[in-house]
């Protein structure tokens, strides 16, 4: 009797921890997925775009060079993708409303932005609160081909980067050198004053290049700064000398191929260059991956390629979302330390 009880009691047993899949061999694979597989979030491949219209802010003007490279990139990514892509320009406040859009937009992609080292330095100034390396993701980082030039009057006593600085050494502060206050030609003017070790006299000029080479030819200034496009027209019209390029550029006309840079002239280059950015609100790497590749793959289209060469805006992509996240930081950096040098940063910046 109790050797059948015993019995009894071992077959039970034994069905229970079979029937819970005590033996898990005998189960099949599928039985428990969550076992089986990976966690979703990291088998499925972000997709971007997700909704059926994406906006791309940009706080400039239409029909500027900031506008124009957008609108050129929202035609081909609805070309690619399918989906509908605008151009939103929102000026006010010196960006501060774009700004503020882009960084309280759904954590989809669904609005992102396209702007300038405005967006550094307007933080500077206190124009808005969103630190650009905290608040946004930055999908991708585009840098001009070509360089900012250092230029001077015809009948300047310079011709060469070393003329200016031997003239700025002796006579220090003296020299009247044009921009526009706060704007990126400020910047690149001090960033260059700096890597020179000279002392000169700014001139606000207004905005634009127009009016800082209508100050040069009306021997107003004495110096200044200027993108290829305004350096070249003047340059080739023997109405302004060019002593520089600020920094080494990937391409130049060929009537300027033998301009040096400053490092060749036996200086610096600068390091707050003329860059583009590609952003939006905080995302998750993944989307910001799958954002990177699919424009990534519209800016690298030869028609793409043609239209911004056709504006001289030819530009150079990043490598990667990882290396824009990089660079970034350090143009901001360089940016901030430019501003600081100044005087120019907002309390508690």
């Amino acid at each position: 009797m109790k050797k059948n009880v015993l019995l009894a009691l071992v077959l039970t047993l034994s069905l229970v921890f079979t029937g819970c899949g005590g033996n898990s061999s005998s189960a099949p694979a599928s039985s428990n997925p969550a076992s089986a597989s990976a966690p979703a979030s990291s088998v499925v491949e972000a997709s971007w775009p997700s909704s059926k219209t994406v906006e791309i802010y940009v706080p400039f003007a239409a029909g500027g060079n900031s506008d124009l490279c957008a609108r050129i990139f929202a035609e081909a990514l609805a070309k690619k993708t399918g989906a509908n892509f605008v151009v939103v320009n929102q000026t006010e406040g010196n960006g501060a409303v774009c700004y503020n859009t882009i960084a309280n937009a759904p954590a989809d992609g669904s609005i992102i932005g396209w702007v300038t080292p405005s967006w550094f330095t307007s933080y500077f100034a206190g124009s808005h609160d969103l630190k650009p390396t905290e608040k946004f993701s930055t999908i991708a980082v585009t840098t001009a081909m070509t360089s900012q030039y250092l230029i001077v009057p015809k009948d300047s006593p310079f011709n060469s980067v070393q003329d200016l600085v031997d003239y700025c050494k002796e006579h220090p502060g003296e020299l009247l050198f044009g921009m526009q206050l706060g704007s990126a030609s400020h910047y690149y003017a001090e960033n260059a004053r700096q890597n020179l070790g000279v002392e000169w006299n700014y001139v606000e000029t207004g905005s634009g290049d127009a009016a800082r080479v209508t100050a040069i030819m009306g021997n107003i200034i004495q110096a200044t700064t200027v993108s290829v496009v305004s350096a070249q027209q003047y340059y080739e019209a023997g109405e302004v000398k060019v002593l520089a390029a600020l920094y080494a550029p990937e391409s130049a006309p060929e009537s300027m191929k033998n301009i040096p840079t400053l490092e060749e002239a036996g200086f610096s280059d600068i390091t707050v260059k003329n860059c583009n950015f590609l952003y939006a609100a905080k995302l998750d790497d993944a989307v910001c991956e799958a954002m990177y590749q699919t424009f990534s793959e519209i800016f690298n289209d030869a028609d793409v390629q043609k239209q911004l060469k056709d504006l001289n805006q030819e530009q150079v992509l990043c490598g990667s979302y990882a290396e824009a996240t990089e660079m970034v930081g350090g143009l901001y950096d360089s940016y901030r330390g430019v501003a600081d040098s100044l005087g120019i940063l907002a309390p508690g910046m």
